[in-house]
């Protein structure tokens, strides 16, 4: 049986990939109030602002390249 890893890694890994991070001086929660994007009263209030911030996460991730970082992390064997 294959034994699974999972990495748990800071937003550092994903800025150096060119993903916009949460809480840089200009980040995700300098253009959204976290209660109105990443809250169930978010959800309730406006789904189509919540599922609108998060599809933009996702288009993002088809514009840039995992970082030297994350791929050292992915060939790394015991």
């Amino acid at each position: 049986m294959k034994k699974k890893i999972v990495i748990f890694t800071g937003a550092g890994i994903s800025a150096e990939s060119g993903i916009q991070t949460f809480r840089d001086s200009d980040g995700l929660w300098e253009q959204y109030d976290v209660k109105d994007v990443a809250t169930i009263d978010g959800w309730r209030k406006d789904r189509q602002l919540v599922l609108k911030f998060y599809n933009e996460r996702h288009k993002q991730l088809d514009t840039v390249e995992p970082s030297s970082d994350s791929y050292s992390k992915c060939r790394r064997s015991p």
